[in-house]
């Protein structure tokens, strides 16, 4: 199922393979979703969104996305109400459409179905709700909500700033 709806699976090593298949079988026993809108939830909506997510764990010593408990799951785009603050004084209120959301102290994270298949199905486009609102759950485990995920040694932490810096020096070489 995971090869079939997941375009980016038969592109990774057989190994990294494995590793995926064994954090996908932990995530779906750990993690509960919930239809929302009349959507309903099959194995392929588990399987699809449970595989993107764990490819950001490859890798990495990791604790399933601690502070996550559910996903929530439209069949498309949903709508919100939000207050937006555009000045010191000035706030704005109204209804916005969004493809998925997650925060901190949630305990859930929401997404779009049709947002997650377009992601499963296209990896090269930059626009992958999954693995950006996933992103974020990794963000959180250390408490700092900094763009950095946790990080156990400070031999990792050393070379992700070697490789942050390394990208700088490429964009900034163009």
């Amino acid at each position: 199922m995971v090869q079939r709806h997941v375009v980016f699976f038969t592109d990774l090593s057989a190994s990294d393979r494995a590793e995926l298949l064994g954090h996908v079988q932990v995530f779906l026993a750990e993690k509960r979703f919930e239809g929302c809108g009349g959507f309903a939830i099959t194995d392929e909506v588990r399987v699809t969104i449970a595989a993107q997510a764990c490819l950001l764990l490859l890798h990495r010593e990791t604790d399933y996305f601690p502070g996550l408990l559910t996903i929530l799951v439209y069949p498309l785009t949903y709508m919100v109400e939000e207050k937006r603050q555009l000045g010191e004084h000035v706030w704005e209120e109204g209804t916005v459409s969004r493809l998925g959301e997650t925060g901190r102290r949630m305990g859930s994270l929401v997404l779009s179905w049709g947002a997650v298949k377009h992601g499963a199905a296209d990896p090269s486009d930059g626009k992958n709700v999954v693995l950006h609102e996933f992103a974020h759950q990794l963000d959180f485990e250390n408490h700092a909500v900094d763009g950095v995920p946790g990080l156990a040694t400070r031999e990792q932490q050393l070379c992700l700033e070697r490789s942050y810096e390394k990208r700088v020096c490429v964009i900034a070489r163009g």
